[in-house]
């Protein structure tokens, strides 16, 4: 039962910081919280940053000299308390509150609306980055007692969510487990009298109020691990975190102040004056299209855009040149490489295991017509990169050019680039841990992702922006349980600095198919469609739609790009008759027991895989011998696997 309110001053640990930047910021005077409305915050304040300054206080003592045990707790108390956020300021939990703020006009909604998710996109950044460094430790954060931690932070969160965002009277049961918990949390004095007073369901305007404590209090165990830092990396990660964390105290401060006791807006706030307010704060609360300078580069950025996209089929495979060509002019890609000099295709072959099976790697003909296509528009420097997978471990002859011949990616027209040989140090703005991007990806004129089309039992289809991992590092290293970041955020990283100029969906048969698609088919579907567009989101936002998904946000990679770049959801122009892939493809669009198992396969495969090796796909040996042995465990799972999800080669016709 301990911390299951999830606000106890023990697990307020992130630094939401004690900011005065935002009430000392000229223009800002009207957001500043009356004299009545800053004692109360001043009451709570204090009570908890009392509370935590005992508790370090404690620490240093009790492990002066043994840095690493102190450390430690540091790690286990901020994880729980970065995973009560991450699940109380999701989206859903705080939607119809920002809703309900009739008061507010629908910019000013919006504007409420980005802050919050953006501060919770930082929230689950946090927790990821901990989980990863007390899995990689060992000892007493052994990883029950890690898990253990984050399910207790995630119960926290909900009842926190429930407490303060649901009216007992709309949900009586929920609300009433909520009320248990917290009641019983208060007689086991795990929460003190002054911090339970808040967890009930009040004015959103009291709602911030109480963040900015919270945020304040947190800010002392950050400083604290700052000063336990390592090295000059882990103290520069920290050191990031707690200015996230004051930001975001700044921003819960902000709202706080635009608001009345009774969630009217406080007199003389506008919606102008809080957009400058919040965008001086971060520019990352403000929505994309209220924003007046893009964080990326001054060249054109088609990313989420809405661009046009081109949609063509065919009939056989001798006519997929004309076809995609046909494609590409009406997605207009020559107006794209105008000019240009070079470009980057990042295309998909890695976990491609046997030439019987090319229902997971791009036609090698298409990528090569690709490359002829951008020479006579002018490009003079062409090149296809890919980045390895975690099969290497595993089978010998799996670099990028071995896999790339192996498959026939040897045109004369394009060069192979690998991506791990290719990484540059990069610094990026938002994000932890990814230190590096491909140097040639970033240089290039024109960025073009082609991926191939294959079902995904979480994405529904491995699309464009899921072709993207790999470009700022090792793919092992965002996707498996030690992992500092997730796969996820490490793409919005590189979408943020060096977003694709265009993309082709190469869904030209075989096309892997099946609620496991994406690593390979025993029965791939012959089905000959190319989308084409000049923004790249809005391409898997079509191919998404035609696969019968209503709103393409319901893929976590999708909605995470909504979530970072601060995107409305838009219907792209689409020139072409629109195939019905819904009813041509069987992965996990197409039932709900299918979406079920795709879902359940993901934390199976990240948590229980070791690392992938338990599920490999059936690998011509002969090409790809085994480089070192393997258990009677895992050759039991490994053939298991291959059959239950058709992880072979098709048989023969």
């Amino acid at each position: 039962m301990a911390n299951t309110t999830g606000v106890t001053a023990r697990d307020a640990l992130e630094p939401a910081g004690t900011v005065r930047r935002a009430a000392e910021r000229p223009g800002t005077a009207m957001l500043t919280p009356n004299r009545s409305r800053a004692e109360g915050v001043t009451e709570l304040e204090t009570a908890l940053l009392d509370e935590v300054h005992a508790q370090l206080d404690q620490w240093r003592v009790e492990y002066a000299g043994q840095p690493d045990a102190e450390r430690e707790h540091l790690y286990l108390l901020a994880l729980e308390r970065e995973q009560i956020v991450a699940v109380a300021y999701r989206e859903e939990a705080v939607a119809a509150r920002v809703s309900g703020l009739v008061a507010f006009d629908e910019d000013l909604r919006a504007l409420v609306r980005q802050t919050l998710v953006w501060i919770w996109k930082d929230e689950e950044l946090h927790a990821e980055l901990l989980r990863g460094l007390l899995l990689q430790q060992g000892g007493l954060s052994s990883s029950l007692v890690v898990y253990g931690r984050q399910a207790e932070g995630a119960l926290s969160g909900w009842v926190t969510s429930t407490e303060h965002h649901v009216d007992w009277r709309s949900a009586p049961l929920r609300t009433g487990a909520a009320d248990l918990f917290v009641a019983t949390a208060g007689i086991l004095k795990l929460v003190p009298p002054v911090l339970r007073r808040e967890l009930r369901y009040q004015t959103f305007q009291r709602y911030c109020e109480l963040n900015v404590a919270l945020e304040s209090t947190a800010e002392l165990a950050y400083r604290r691990l700052v000063e336990l830092a390592r090295d000059d990396d882990e103290r520069d990660t920290f050191e990031r975190i707690r200015g996230d964390e004051e930001r975001h105290g700044a921003a819960f401060r902000l709202l706080a102040a635009a608001l009345t006791v009774d969630d009217q807006l406080a007199p003389g706030t506008t919606t102008a004056q809080m957009l400058e307010a919040l965008a001086d704060i971060s520019p990352w609360f403000v929505p994309a299209q209220m924003r007046t300078s893009s964080t990326a580069s001054a060249r054109a950025r088609r990313f989420g855009s809405g661009a046009l996209v081109a949609v063509r089929s065919g009939t056989d495979d001798t006519d997929r040149i004309a076809v995609l060509e046909e494609c590409l002019d009406r997605a207009g890609l020559p107006d794209v490489v105008s000019g240009a000099r070079s470009a980057a295709i990042r295309v998909s072959f890695m976990l491609g295991y046997d030439r019987r099976d090319r229902s997971n790697v791009n036609d090698s003909a298409l990528v090569e017509a690709l490359a002829r296509y951008l020479r006579r528009h002018g490009v003079t420097d062409v090149a296809v990169l890919e980045a390895p997978t975690v099969y290497g471990n595993s089978f010998a002859n799996r670099s990028v050019r071995d896999v790339a011949e192996y498959f026939g990616f040897t045109s004369p027209t394009y060069r192979i680039v690998d991506i791990s040989d290719d990484l540059r140090p990069y610094v990026f703005e938002r994000g932890f841990v990814q230190r590096a991007i491909s140097g040639t990806w970033l240089d290039a004129d024109v960025r073009i992702v082609m991926p191939k089309l294959r079902t995904d039992p979480t994405e529904f289809a491995h699309l464009g922006l899921s072709t993207l991992e790999g470009s700022t590092g090792a793919i092992e290293a965002t996707f498996y349980a030690k992992r500092q970041v997730d796969f996820r955020s490490a793409t919005m990283m590189l979408l943020d600095v060096a977003p694709p100029d265009f993309s082709v969906v190469d869904a030209w048969a075989p096309v892997a198919d099946g609620p496991f698609g994406v690593m390979g088919c025993h029965r791939p579907a012959q089905v000959r469609h190319l989308y084409a567009g000049a923004d790249a989101l809005a391409v898997d936002e079509v191919v998404l739609d035609d696969l019968g998904i209503d709103d393409p946000r319901q893929a976590p990679i999708v909605r995470r790009a909504h979530h970072w770049f601060g995107l409305a959801l838009s219907r792209p122009e689409v020139d072409g008759d629109r195939p019905p892939l819904h009813d041509e493809l069987r992965g996990a669009h197409a039932s709900a027991l299918l979406r079920a198992l795709g879902t359940a396969s993901y934390p199976i495969y990240v948590y229980l895989s070791n690392d992938g090796d338990l599920f490999v796909p059936a690998m011509d040996t002969a090409a790809f011998p085994r480089s070192r042995p393997v258990g009677r465990f895992t050759r039991a799972m490994r053939w298991t696997a291959q059959r239950a999800f058709g992880l072979r080669p098709p048989a023969p016709s």
